[in-house]
């Protein structure tokens, strides 16, 4: 098996790395934060922050992958891959709100993702080299700037997104956007990134080299930046497993502590997400088992939700943990044995080329002839 299906149609390394980063994610849900010791557990210092910001990342690449690959779209073409991304949007969002209504325990991130969707939608068009300006551009000024916008808002609520919450729609959209769990202005910067490495020709194992290379540089630099810029004038700093820092202190803006939105926590994930990218495309052959779920994650990641919200198990969190794994990819390998895409991600295909054809036999008004 190479980096790329037969067909040259799928990255299987691709859908590896997609694969491992749903299982991060279910560690981090299933496992506590801190072992018996209070010292942090493995799982986390592993998979916290970096699992979801993966998961953003490799969407970024999904959509490039699907909408051009080399090839940004144009005109037309362009037209049709915005409607065809936007046409997932609601459905991704519906998953989310209904998710989030359930008593799981897990931050759902699934309305943040729909709304990165909507948000990617201005990217598809752009170069490599656009995309790659922006996101670095992004990464350092974005979080900078929220941060000061931060201290003029109210204090997060980490409202969780589901259909009541809709009932507070200022403060959901605040906490969606700059405040919460998953803040998607900044998060932006994982899709810019995602779209530039989309564009690359990833089949190319001199390319996923350079990935793996850069992004493990990505990753190392990046703690070691904090502790040269900050060392001990935070005192004391417990570890964050979610949410973006306080806003007390400028100080702030250089930890690179999970889910903190930072410039360092950014450049940071992304280092891991293009290590693990490149790695996963390079191995594609050992990582192969992970590639039949990595291709249905929608469908897994909701089983996996409504599975935690009925509470079996989850006296033993290590077993619950390797039963999640297990089910999931077990049953990731039997669907695209005999099925093929998983339900929610046939869903998503079915109604998004609908869209796209539509747009693409619509003739714009500008060239419609008078009557």
């Amino acid at each position: 098996m190479t980096a790329s299906s037969p067909a040259g149609t799928r990255l299987y390394g691709i859908d590896s790395a997609r694969g491992l980063a749903l299982i991060g994610m279910m560690a981090v849900h299933i496992l506590p934060s801190r072992d018996a010791d209070e010292s942090t557990s493995l799982a986390y210092l592993l998979a916290s922050g970096r699992a979801s910001a993966l998961f953003a990342v490799v969407a970024g690449i999904g959509l490039a992958l699907a909408n051009g690959r080399q090839n940004p779209p144009h005109g037309m073409a362009l037209r049709a891959a915005r409607v065809g991304v936007l046409a997932r949007v609601p459905i991704i969002a519906l998953i989310g709100l209904t998710l989030g209504e359930l008593d799981s325990g897990v931050a759902i991130i699934l309305v943040n993702y729909a709304l990165l969707f909507l948000l990617s939608t201005l990217g598809l068009g752009w170069s490599i080299r656009r995309l790659l300006w922006v996101a670095a551009i992004w990464v350092v000024v974005v979080p900078v700037a929220s941060h000061f916008a931060r201290t003029l808002l109210p204090e997060t609520t980490f409202l969780q997104p589901n259909f009541t919450a809709l009932l507070q729609p200022i403060t959901l959209l605040r906490e969606l956007l700059l405040t919460g769990y998953y803040p998607v202005i900044p998060w932006l910067g994982y899709i810019w990134t995602g779209l530039a490495v989309g564009r690359l020709d990833l089949t190319s194992s001199k390319v996923a080299r350079r990935l793996a290379l850069a992004g493990g540089a990505l990753a190392i630099v990046s703690p070691v930046v904090f502790n040269l810029v900050v060392g001990n004038r935070l005192g004391d700093l417990p570890i964050q497993f979610f949410g973006v820092t306080p806003t007390d202190s400028v100080l702030y803006l250089a930890v690179a502590t999970p889910h903190s939105a930072t410039p360092l926590d950014l450049l940071h994930t992304i280092g891991t997400s293009l290590f693990v990218v490149g790695g996963a495309l390079l191995i594609v052959r050992v990582l192969g088992w992970l590639a039949a779920a990595g291709a249905m994650t929608l469908s897994l990641y909701t089983i996996h939700v409504l599975a935690l919200a009925t509470r079996a198990g989850i006296e033993e969190r290590p077993r619950l943990l390797v039963i999640h794994v297990l089910v999931a990819f077990v049953a990731g390998w039997i669907w695209a044995q005999f099925v093929g895409r998983g339900p929610l991600e046939q869903l998503l295909a079915r109604t998004s080329a609908r869209a796209r054809a539509v747009a693409s036999t619509a003739i714009p008004r500008a060239d419609r002839l008078p009557p």
